[in-house]
């Protein structure tokens, strides 16, 4: 299959899933500028086409895309780069040595029933920051105590 003809079958198949899914053409463009900040489908390089067929495929289309999906540790269920970075902070503001360390393995074990940090989808990052946060909240509140008391002692 040439190029052009690649093009207007991936173009075909992405009308097609919105069509499925039930999206008007206000509501199919809004969704296109929101995933790639083009309107048009037209615009997009193919990447972004490919790209936007296999996320209307997530969104529960029935579609075929003549594309394998796209590779990689960024895909939309992979946490954000600010969601890890994040993750570290709070990590070593609990005294650990970062991603790698033992205790924040555990602490993921059981917020997230996932062995390694490396395995957690973007929700349950926002769980593991979060409890992260919570407990970080914790531990500075009753130092302050420990403090009080002290001070009145």
């Amino acid at each position: 299959m040439d190029a052009k003809t690649r093009r207007r079958v991936l173009l075909g198949v992405a009308h097609k899933a919105a069509a499925q899914l039930g999206m008007n053409e206000e509501t199919r463009r809004a969704a296109q500028m929101a995933f790639c900040g083009k309107a048009s489908l037209r615009d997009y390089t193919d990447a972004q086409l490919i790209a936007w067929c296999w996320e209307l495929k997530r969104r529960g289309a029935d579609i075929g895309i003549p594309a394998p999906p796209p590779r990689g540790g960024a895909g939309w269920g992979r946490p954000t780069e600010q969601q890890l970075a994040e993750i570290e902070r709070l990590a070593l503001a609990m005294g650990w040595s970062g991603l790698d360390d033992g205790a924040l393995r555990g602490f993921v074990r059981r917020t997230c029933e996932v062995e390694d940090v490396r395995f957690i989808t973007r929700g349950q990052a926002t769980a593991v920051i979060s409890g992260l946060r919570r407990w970080l909240a914790q531990r500075q509140r009753h130092a302050g105590q420990r403090e009080v008391s002290r001070g009145w002692a």
